[in-house]
């Protein structure tokens, strides 16, 4: 098993194992990715986990290219069913994934970011692993629209207090790992978690 697919399964577990103690109700809490709530989100993830290069193909030329639409589109298939027939296809998506190569640290990053955008639905946060942090850090710095992180991240420094990984040169934007990702990748919600000289320029991108 590659390193990443293996931070994958680890992130996936333990997201998993989160999502059991959520009652069936809380599957429908709207999250920060407005409209979707809950169950969109787990349905989109067990949509990566079971992506294909022939289904993204088929699925980017049915949405004329147009990724967000490519992206609802494909998630519909695991919207269907209970919560625990969904939350197993969840599970099953994690143990035995069929992601292409090239699309691996994409998918540990949406394990990661989309994780957090259910825990803090919720008022919580997750606990991830700094090295799996560092490993999709500089992507979600580079990323174009729609997430947009090489936007709010030009002109500025970001340093992670709980890892060794910083990216950048300017006004110097710290906090936790996981609250500079998800401020990457567009989360008003990680903002008051972080500090630093370069904080304020980095809200004004939002």
């Amino acid at each position: 098993m590659s390193e990443i697919r293996q931070m994958t399964k680890i992130e996936g577990e333990v997201l998993v194992a989160y999502l059991r103690d959520i009652p069936a109700e809380g599957w429908e809490q709207i999250t920060v990715c407005d409209p979707w709530a809950v169950g969109h989100i787990v349905a989109h993830l067990t949509a990566a986990g079971n992506q294909t290069y022939r289904n993204l193909a088929k699925g980017l030329v049915l949405s004329r290219f147009d990724l967000d639409k490519f992206v609802n589109r494909d998630l519909r298939t695991y919207l269907v069913g209970s919560v625990d027939e969904r939350l197993s296809r969840f599970e099953e998506s994690v143990r035995n994934p069929s992601t292409p190569g090239s699309l691996r640290e994409i998918v540990l990053g949406e394990m990661i970011c989309h994780g957090e955008d259910i825990r803090r639905a919720f008022g919580n946060r997750g606990d991830h692993d700094a090295e799996h942090l560092a490993q999709v850090a500089p992507m979600y710095a580079k990323t174009k629209p729609p997430l947009n992180g090489k936007m709010r991240a030009e002109g500025l420094s970001f340093r992670a207090t709980d890892g060794d990984w910083s990216h950048g040169s300017g006004p110097e934007v710290n906090g936790p790992g996981i609250d500079l990702i998800c401020a990457l990748a567009g989360r008003p919600y990680a903002l008051d978690q972080l500090d630093g000289e370069g904080l304020s320029t980095l809200r004004s991108k939002f």
